[in-house]
């Protein structure tokens, strides 16, 4: 077992300190010999004699804790006790060794033993504050005494003002005491320390931002310059430390100073290259600052360095998906479940995304994968059952569904919320069972009125498509528009449903609006507004409109048929989008 060379060296020199004496001072006989010309005062207090006697207790307080190195490491930590303790009262200013005994009555729950053994070692040694704060640590979390735990723990500070625990054990005794009005004045005297200790000054800056969190409220602006100032100490004196300077700047990053937390990570890099975790924590502040470009470069280099950095894996996973570079994403995540396999959200992340990617069989894979490592997780059959049905295997799919529907029912029904029927319907919905559909789609408007808007358009479209319940459709459509408005794809349902009813002018008017608002053009809503313009006689512009969707669905023949149908005289090639 381990023992800090500081516990061995506090007896070295007092070892040789009575090997010395024992060799100066004469034999017992010959010191005898001489008893009658010394004086009874010089007889009564030799101070050799004292220093030698002190030696060999220190000496043997040494061979003692050697002895009791080794039963703890022969016989266990209960064994060496005894010895330990014997120790002790050779030395009893022995601090570190008084910590250590002590802990080990509070281990086995012999508090007063503990107490009792730490106060000796604080009389011992007055100016050494680890006794001091070991006694207000016990009284303030094993005792419930804060008071107590103060007045020592103010002991250890005012012998040693710099000690950046007895602050922090300090600032703790105030937070559970509920004095939370001596906060501040003790942050106040921790500042007023002259010290360059930059260990200090991190502590300080570490309590001060725990204090905000704690406090649940955001910080003043005085608050704030008093953080800067212990910042702005820190990385004056950690200048050369790039330690220092990377803790700096996750305080800074913290305190949403983010671009000057770039800086000090720049400069810590800079002092060296490869500190641990700083190129990780730069790349993370500038995916904050949006500078998704610099992060993925930094990135990359770090994983080519180092493959089986995790970290790394998960930033640029984040980056990609922003890009909306789904497989770029699906293969980061990938080399991150190579790292952490055991993990089921990176499984379940991996699926989504693929989805996304428009890989539904890479996705069932994955899923099928998932499902069989994690047989208790039912989500995973949910996704599996997704898969099935973007990969058109629709049969499959309801099966997997319906399974989902009973697991989860016996082991989780939390999971049958309105996105699980959402999603259930959908996929009833492409494999052709409408009234099934219907049914699901309508239980999870039911299930979550206030956020169906995506069920409520894919109910109110699906009649639309099939021109039936049309009144109904407007309505669930526009409660969709109330819920999410300006959303394109739902316009775009509001206009066909017009179509449907014959309503061409509104129909028109609505599916303009929808092209407008879609981020990049759809070729279904193109095709519906191609549809409108034709049904009010603006052949023309139904053609413009029908040759930009087949530019961006070129395999789609019944919208080829329509263009030849009405252009017989043109050429199908669809012409450029404008």
């Amino acid at each position: 077992m381990h023992r800090p060379r500081a516990s061995l060296g506090r007896w070295k020199f007092a070892a040789i300190g009575a090997a010395i004496l024992s060799i100066v001072l004469p034999p017992r006989s010959a010191f005898a010999s001489r008893a009658d010309w010394i004086s009874p005062e010089e007889l009564a207090t030799p101070r050799a004699l004292d220093l030698k006697r002190e030696s060999e207790k220190l000496a043997e307080a040494h061979a003692l804790y050697m002895q009791a190195f080794f039963e703890e490491e022969m016989l266990g930590p209960d064994a060496a006790l005894p010895t330990k303790k014997r120790a002790l009262i050779l030395d009893p200013g022995h601090t570190s060794l008084a910590i250590e005994v002590a802990q080990h009555h509070l281990r086995r729950n012999e508090t007063p033993e503990a107490i009792s053994v730490l106060k000796d070692a604080k009389k011992a040694a007055p100016l050494d504050p680890a006794p001091a704060l070991a006694l207000a640590s016990i009284y303030l979390r094993h005792l419930q005494k804060p008071l107590l735990a103060e007045k020592h723990a103010s002991e250890a500070l005012e012998a040693d003002p710099t000690n950046a625990f007895a602050y922090e054990l300090i600032w703790e005794i105030h937070r559970a005491s509920g004095q939370t009005q001596k906060i501040e004045p003790l942050f106040q005297k921790a500042s007023r320390q002259r010290t360059e200790d930059v260990a200090f000054w991190l502590a300080l800056a570490d309590l001060r931002l725990r204090e905000v969190a704690r406090s649940r409220r955001d910080p003043s602006p005085a608050t704030l310059e008093k953080i800067t100032e212990i910042l702005a100490r820190i990385e004056q004196l950690g200048v050369n430390d790039p330690e220092a300077l990377s803790r700096a700047a996750d305080f800074h990053s913290l305190s949403g100073a983010t671009s000057h937390a770039v800086k000090l990570y720049e400069k810590a890099l800079a002092l060296d290259p490869l500190h641990d975790g700083v190129r990780e924590k730069l790349a993370q502040s500038l995916v904050l600052l949006g500078d998704d470009d610099r992060a993925s470069e930094l990135l990359e280099t770090i994983v080519a360095e180092n493959p089986v950095n995790l970290i790394a894996y998960d930033q640029l996973a984040q980056i990609q998906l922003r890009r909306r570079d789904f497989p770029q994403a699906a293969a980061s995540m990938r080399q991150a479940l190579l790292l952490a396999p055991i993990d089921p959200r990176r499984h379940e992340e991996i699926i989504r995304t693929l989805l996304r990617a428009g890989d539904p069989e890479a996705a069932l894979q994955a899923a099928a994968e998932a499902e069989a490592k994690f047989p208790y997780l039912v989500g995973f059959t949910i996704l599996r059952a997704v898969a099935l049905s973007q990969s058109e295997n629709h049969a499959a799919a309801m099966m997997a569904f319906e399974r989902a529907l009973v697991s989860a029912a016996n082991m989780n029904p939390a999971l049958l919320d309105s996105d699980f029927f959402l999603t259930y319907g959908g996929a009833a919905e492409r494999a052709g069972h409408f009234v099934k559909a219907e049914e699901l789609l309508k239980k999870s408007i039911a299930l979550a009125p206030s956020r169906s808007a995506e069920a409520c358009n894919y109910l109110g479209y699906m009649w639309a498509e099939r021109g039936e319940n049309l009144a109904e459709a407007e309505q669930l459509i526009l409660r969709a528009l109330e819920l999410d408005p300006g959303n394109g794809a739902y316009t775009d349902s509001l206009g066909w449903v017009y179509f449907q009813q014959g309503r061409f002018q509104e129909a028109l008017k609505e599916l303009q609006l929808a092209v407008s608002l879609l981020d990049t053009p759809d070729p279904i809503v193109l095709d519906h507004l191609g549809d409108a313009h034709e049904k009010l006689g603006q052949t023309a512009e139904a053609l413009r409109h029908w040759q930009k969707a087949l530019q961006l669905d070129p395999d789609n023949t019944p919208l080829a048929g329509k263009i030849d149908r009405h252009s017989p005289h043109l050429a199908r090639q669809p012409s450029p989008p404008q």
